[in-house]
């Protein structure tokens, strides 16, 4: 699903307000946003703590850049989606890390609490194993066609401002992206 008109729109006077200082403004955002900037990080990164960490560092620096977002320039997703991307390419640059950890902060104590079955933990770390190697499968512009459409939710007109690729060239890529998820899902 896409951000339709009115998402923009809200999102555009969310901007606008949290310019001028406006809290509730901010979160909103983090309500509209925030789920899909977690799913985006989780995508990159395969572990929850970290993906947590960066989601907030993204609205964090949302926050400390949004002075310098001119509406007159471009389009405050798109603008919003490439400072997240930055973000999370900043912070391999900064730890120089592998994207994969085993089950993550936590596992031990939700087993304990009772919290989660270790059979249902097993099938999400399976789970998570499979799309890691899936999407270490794809080439740098397919990972990120892939992230801004599928985890984000992009438009295709946003991907291409993103990415400067055609919108042609971009819905070919993301139906190659189906049949190769069809391929190695639906096995």
């Amino acid at each position: 699903m896409e951000f339709d008109i009115s998402d923009k729109d809200k999102l555009n006077k969310l901007a606008k307000r949290m310019k001028r200082g406006d809290m509730r403004a901010a979160e909103e955002m983090h309500r509209e946003l925030g789920g899909k900037v977690f799913g985006f990080c989780m995508n990159r990164v395969f572990i929850r703590a970290t993906a947590e960490d960066l989601t907030q560092d993204i609205f964090i620096k949302l926050l400390d850049k949004l002075g310098s977002f001119d509406p007159k320039k471009g389009n405050f997703i798109v603008w919003f989606w490439r400072l997240a991307r930055n973000t999370v390419i900043d912070h391999y640059r900064e730890k120089k890390q592998t994207s994969f950890a085993d089950m993550g902060e936590g596992t031990v104590e939700s087993i304990e609490s009772g919290e989660q079955h270790p059979h249902h933990l097993l099938d999400q770390k399976f789970e998570r194993e499979r799309l890691q190697a899936f999407v270490n499968t794809l080439g740098d512009e397919e990972k990120n066609v892939f992230e801004f459409r599928f985890v984000a939710e992009l438009s295709y007109a946003e991907v291409a401002e993103l990415t400067g690729k055609s919108e042609g060239s971009l819905r070919v890529t993301v139906n190659r992206l189906r049949k190769k998820i069809q391929k190695q899902f639906n096995n």
